[in-house]
């Protein structure tokens, strides 16, 4: 069952990052001027895309709401503080203070019926608010109970799932409302929590604040207030003060995601208290700890804490953050201060003088799909660092840092916003195009792909990965050698860098002939002495590197011919058929209808199997066989597994990086159907609106970050459908060098009407756009001076297609020498300048 037939839903769209090759283009004289106007499709203005972009349009960002705020802070207790403890009358029980996800918390271990509770100060007679905040688990199982009667039942939460150092998911905060009549007449009340008959680790709890929207706070040493949250960013100003055990705070919402420094006018007019910093990219894991941000997790503090002095004073936060859309400001100790001036310094795409001024474009009438291109666009902008201000490696106890060398120049590309902040060749390989093809920056790929060369190893291997100036470059990830080949290549598609490819050359040669040097006489390569894949420890001779092998050969190839070397290009070639003959003859399973992880792991990956189709090693009846075993084996109602089975090789979640192969995979077939249900069902939840608008480095089978909050959710290797929407939906593809000659050949949806966009090349702008009209297709191509274009339109249902007025097929047959029919498009190669191309029934 294909994965459309399983998860049918009336949405369009689709994904993918580009397959690049070469395109054979036969000469046609170009096509009559059209005299249409660029709006002689009756379409909306281009221009209207601008209100998609996210980018901020200059580097001073401010929040857009308060998020959460209460008027009184009243009580907080923190199992931090021994003090605060006992100030709180603890009643222990046989629970421990104990680290859990990088803070103290308070844990009652995992016996059943176990116990500890705290005495909190509240207003008698008024209803309350408890906000807990508690370490992360999706099996923790415990009650809480006000006075003794049961008023929230913490359940089992697998969208809590934890990374795999053990169930560290980072801390998360809940809230309790408490009701008048149980609160009572008194001035106080207990507070336990108490874990059930299965517990799992039960209850672990860091704070427990009680929360009233307004009033008076209780008398010292209890209680915080909150006076005007919103004045610190609307030209007023935000007053916290605290008792020795209150810890007021308010929740700023910066409505999506953002990077930078935080700035603020402190004005203190009592005590000294530090004020706390604590970021998140999800509303989830917003704690006072903050969501984990570095290597290894549950380490250090992610807070940053400025100090303040009596006065009025400008602060500004030494430490860059990454990624956030969520930022908790709290008081760390008595006093009151008054905020003034709250903003953030955005440090994403440093060198970019134009944040949103986007040199290319997308726009269709599907909203959501218009959502995504400029998502994607986004994701890869914040992931767009200056290449000293990655995160140190391996993270240290204390105050976190962004201050590491990642890289060279004034920009980079590199893996994720918040973490790793390093170059990842796999990541670029998704997330360069991106770039290309939205804000038109080629200078920060250019300067991840170069600086990787820079790194190649004495036996040619080109690292994947450069590990800040600790520790330079790590030869650990074998595959992402093939992937620099994909970069190297791509870049030179995209911007036709003769200097830059001329540079590389050799180095791409070197490269590939270590990649041989890890193939079998056989010809299936094996990375496992070059430390795995993207995602996993690889088996000798696996599917997925082996098939990648053979689709990076292909680019090699073309990189060869592009230098004149035919002799080298059919040697890579004579390769690739080696290695796809092998794939074929030892990884197929012919009962699964599927390739197998490799032959020592019989389950059966997506990674692999995606990539066979791809690369062509999978053709004809296996190709769609392997597209049958993804609806009928992989397809779950959050994206597509990565395996079929969980505990081989080949860890069991959801990897936006790999489907975006496999989105590729029904794309190569004409199964379009498949790659919308894909996209719904793995792209579309990272835009709900509680989420930072980017999108995310994996998902969980629950639908969650699958590494709890340590997962990026602003990560360039998951922006495939910008790159998609572009080169696949609206057609736009480069076939050599800069785009001298490119395609236009769209794969319209079901249900998308028209779709518009302008893709920016070294010679000028590209402009296309379709559009369905009842039984007529038509299709507008805009070329630059100096370039080619091939352009399709769809053959089902056509009778008829013309270019510039001119008929070129009819009832099945070319017209026109040159015009083929192909991948399911009439192709009318050769056109210049303006040309219309129309599919009439």
């Amino acid at each position: 069952m294909l994965p459309a037939e399983k998860f049918a839903r009336p949405h369009v769209s689709a994904v993918t990052f580009l397959a690049l090759g070469a395109a054979a283009l036969v000469a046609l004289p170009p096509a009559a001027a059209a005299s249409a106007s660029p709006r002689g499709l009756g379409l909306p203005s281009l221009t209207r895309a601008d209100r998609y972009v996210l980018a901020p349009s200059g580097r001073n960002v401010r929040p857009v709401r308060a998020a959460e705020a209460y008027g009184v802070n009243g009580d907080h207790v923190t199992a931090a503080s021994g003090t605060s403890e006992k100030g709180h009358d603890l009643d222990a029980g046989s629970s421990t203070a104990a680290k859990a996800d990088g803070v103290m918390t308070r844990q009652t271990g995992g016996e059943a019926g176990a116990a500890f509770g705290y005495r909190l100060r509240v207003t008698p007679g008024r209803a309350v608010t408890l906000r807990v905040e508690e370490a992360g688990s999706a099996t923790a199982h415990y009650e809480v109970l006000v006075n003794g009667t049961v008023v929230h039942e913490r359940a089992p939460d697998p969208a809590q799932a934890g990374v795999w150092s053990g169930d560290k998911a980072g801390l998360v905060h809940y809230d309790v409302a408490v009701p008048a009549q149980l609160v009572g007449s008194s001035k106080d009340m207990r507070v336990t929590f108490r874990n059930t008959g299965k517990p799992g680790p039960g209850a672990r709890v860091h704070a427990v604040w009680t929360l009233y929207k307004d009033g008076q706070a209780p008398a010292a040493p209890y209680g915080g207030t909150v006076r005007n949250p919103s004045g610190a960013y609307r030209n007023g100003t935000t007053t916290l003060g605290s008792n020795e055990y209150g810890r007021p705070y308010v929740v700023y919402d910066f409505g999506q995601e953002v990077g930078g420094q935080i700035q603020v006018t402190a004005d203190v007019r009592k005590g000294s208290p530090r004020i706390g910093l604590a970021f998140s990219e999800s509303a989830q894991y917003l704690t006072t700890a903050s969501d984990y941000s570095q290597d290894p997790v549950g380490l250090a503090t992610e807070t940053h804490y400025l100090e303040t002095k009596n006065g009025r004073s400008a602060l500004s936060d030494p430490v860059i953050r990454g990624g956030f859309r969520y930022l908790m400001v709290f008081l760390d100790g008595p006093g009151e201060v008054r905020l003034s001036d709250l903003r953030l310094k955005f440090t994403a795409d440093p060198a970019n003088p134009d944040l949103d001024g986007y040199k290319g474009a997308f726009l269709s009438s599907d909203d959501t799909l218009n959502r995504l291109w400029y998502a994607g666009a986004y994701t890869v902008q914040m992931s767009t660092i200056d290449p000293a201000t990655g995160r140190p490696y391996p993270g240290q106890e204390g105050p976190v840092r962004n201050d590491a060398i990642v890289g060279e120049g004034d920009s980079v590309i590199s893996d994720g916003a918040k973490r790793d902040r390093m170059i990842w060749g796999g990541d670029n390989a998704v997330a360069d195009p991106v770039a290309y093809l939205s804000t038109g920056q080629a200078g920060p790929a250019a300067g991840a792909v170069g600086f990787m060369a820079k790194g190649q190893a004495p036996d040619g291997q080109i690292p994947g990965l450069y590990l800040t100036d600790k520790f330079g470059y790590n030869m650990g990830w074998g595959e992402y050698a093939a992937w620099w080949v994909h970069n190297y290549w791509t870049h030179y598609l995209y911007t036709g860098d003769q200097a830059f490819f001329d540079k590389w050359y050799d180095a791409m040669k070197k490269n590939v002939a270590w990649l041989e040097s890890n193939a079998g006489d056989d010809g299936l390569l094996s990375m496992k002495g070059a430390g795995g894949t993207w995602g996993y420890g690889n088996e000798a001779g696996g599917t997925y590197v082996s098939s990648l092998y053979v689709k990076v050969l292909g680019q090699a190839a073309q990189a060869a011919e592009a230098k004149g070397d035919t002799g080298l290009a059919g040697t890579y070639r004579e390769r690739a058929a080696r290695t796809a003959k092998a794939v074929n003859d030892r990884l197929w399973d012919p009962a699964a209808g599927a390739y197998k992880v490799s032959p020592s792991d019989g389950n059966h990956p997506q990674d692999g199997n995606a990539m066979a189709v791809v690369a062509g090693v999978a053709t004809g009846d296996r190709a769609a066989s392997v597209l049958k075993f993804f609806g009928d084996r992989l397809a779950d109602p959050h994206g597509d597994l990565t395996v079929d089975r969980a505990g081989g090789a080949v860890p069991q979640y959801i990897s936006p990086f790999v489907s975006a192969q496999s989105l590729l995979a029904h794309s190569s077939q004409g199964d379009t159907a498949g790659a919308m249900s894909l996209l719904r069902r793995t792209w579309y939840p990272m835009l709900g609106k509680a989420q930072p608008g980017t999108l995310w480095e994996n998902v969980s089978r629950a639908g969650a970050p699958q590494l709890g909050s340590y997962t990026s959710l602003s990560h360039g290797w998951a922006a495939a459908p910008t790159s998609f929407l572009t080169n696949q939906v609206l057609g736009v593809a480069p076939a050599s060098g800069g785009f001298r000659t490119f395609t236009v050949l769209p794969h319209p949806a079901s249900g998308l009407r028209w779709a518009q966009g302008r893709v920016p090349t070294p010679h000028g702008d590209i402009t296309a756009a379709w559009k369905r009209d009842g039984g007529t297709f038509t299709l507008r191509v805009d070329a630059p001076r100096g370039t080619t274009a091939t352009a399709g339109v769809p053959v089902r249902g056509a009778s008829e297609v013309r270019a510039g007025g001119t008929v070129v097929w009819r009832h099945g047959a070319a017209v026109k020498s040159g015009v083929t029919v192909r991948d399911g498009l009439v192709q009318v190669p050769g056109l210049t300048g303006t040309s219309i191309l129309t599919a009439s029934r």
